[in-house]
């Protein structure tokens, strides 16, 4: 009955479910197998250092972007195969338009930067002969997504700088990461914290447990076999297997603090050799 009434309530933003232990008592849990030398507690100071590369030197030139310092080196990481040639990114989150002029200077001039957002005003950000638009609608709504992916897809890069409701990440990643990415693209969630704060978990698992599943989902090749199943040119080794899309489709999962990155390459079956 309650998963029943989450999901009516979902639409609206409410839902019947228990926090998370870890939102509602504000502590980490930890396994026991930890050796306590990995989990006591030490200082973390802060820093008036800043980032030094290229996209930083390009957001600290404009106005109207919010970005944590701390995500410049990890968009570089995943970004920087991008820039030499025209590519096709979606952002999802316009607020006041800095972000879609920062990705416009960054990448190759002739690449297609789109931002979508439920706020009507932030139409006011496209700059249509510099191929930068807005569409307006909801991360949320699937019709609306394959409708701005049919327009403009497939995209290289998707990055989720939306709500932040974790109903909103599910929704959206279940919606583009099959049709509307490229085979090599780059699908990015940030701000991925607010998954520990509870005015933003409206949802019965929040988008960083679906992304601790898909772990597992990486090595559902190997579930119930055995090594000499991938050993080239043994006996028993498999030649085809039905696996589910994220399985055969996902290359890596990378996370780090506050943001979670999913590459996609459609992959052939893992062999081994023994010499």
């Amino acid at each position: 009955m309650r998963k029943l009434l989450n999901k009516l309530l979902i639409r609206f933003g409410l839902l019947l479910t228990k926090a998370p232990q870890l939102l509602a008592d504000k502590s980490l849990q930890t396994s026991e197998l930890f050796p306590a030398e990995l989990t006591e507690k030490v200082t973390v100071r802060a820093t008036q250092n800043i980032p030094r590369n290229d996209l930083f030197d390009i957001f600290a030139a404009d106005t109207n972007v919010h970005k944590w310092h701390h995500y410049f080196e990890i968009y570089m990481k995943h970004f920087a195969r991008y820039r030499d040639r025209p590519v096709k990114m979606l952002e999802i989150g316009v607020f006041r338009g800095g972000s879609l002029r920062m990705w416009k200077e960054y990448f190759h001039p002739d690449s297609t930067i789109v931002g979508i957002d439920i706020d009507k005003s932030c139409k006011a950000h496209e700059i249509a002969d510099k191929n930068v638009y807005v569409r307006i609608g909801s991360q949320a709504d699937p019709n609306f997504l394959a409708e701005v992916s049919g327009e403009f897809g497939p995209f290289d890069i998707i990055l989720d700088d939306g709500s932040h409701k974790t109903h909103h990440q599910i929704i959206s990643f279940g919606a583009l990461f099959r049709s509307a990415l490229k085979d090599g693209g780059c699908y990015m969630v940030e701000d991925t914290h607010t998954n520990y704060w509870i005015k933003h978990v409206d949802s019965p698992e929040t988008f960083i447990e679906l992304s601790k599943q898909m772990i597992d989902m990486l090595h559902e090749p190997y579930f119930n076999r055995k090594e000499t199943n991938f050993r080239l040119g043994h006996a028993d080794a498999v030649q085809e297997l039905e696996l589910s899309y994220l399985a055969a489709n996902l290359e890596s999962i990378a996370f780090y603090d506050s943001i979670v990155v999913f590459d996609k390459k459609l992959k052939t079956l893992p062999k081994s050799e023994l010499r």
